[in-house]
């Protein structure tokens, strides 16, 4: 019998490529997600700084321009907290999308190899039985020599 060849090998190798295509973009999108995450932190205790900043100088008493200054400062602080807020929600979206294929592309890999194992399995019957019977007709033929013998001789 010939050797186990599973027909839709290509499929199984490039289903296996995807998947790992799809585990780097997700790793990588994780990094993405992880940065922004980290970016928006430092956005948000510099924002809470400045505020501390301006609440402590208004408890001094200070100058009106003073106090604008510190005000528009704490709005662009604000500002750049939102946009740091809108990436890392942008990062964490992306993030979930490359974990949603990751995990499609494993279900279709899993899918097909559940199927080349079955088709294995199948093949390994078929090879014994085959083996089993090759190995019954070497004993009948074992049996049948002697008495072939006998009757020759006679």
């Amino acid at each position: 019998m010939k050797a186990f060849r599973f027909p839709l090998e290509s499929l199984r190798t490039l289903r296996k490529q995807r998947e790992q295509a799809a585990q780097q973009r997700y790793a990588r999108a994780l990094v993405l997600r992880d940065g922004a995450a980290r970016v928006l932190q430092l956005a948000e205790e510099e924002l809470k700084a400045g505020h501390t900043l301006l609440s402590g100088e208004l408890e001094q008493g200070i100058t009106a321009a003073r106090i604008l200054n510190l005000r528009t400062w704490c709005a662009v602080l604000e500002i750049r907290r939102n946009e740091c807020a809108a990436a890392f929600a942008e990062a964490r979206r992306a993030a979930n999308d490359a974990f949603r294929l990751m995990t499609a592309a494993a279900r279709e890999r899993e899918a097909l190899d559940r199927f080349h194992d079955k088709s294995h399995t199948a093949w390994q019957r078929e090879f014994q039985a085959e083996e089993q019977k090759m190995f019954d007709e070497l004993a009948v033929q074992r049996q049948a020599a002697p008495l072939l013998e006998k009757s020759c001789l006679n």
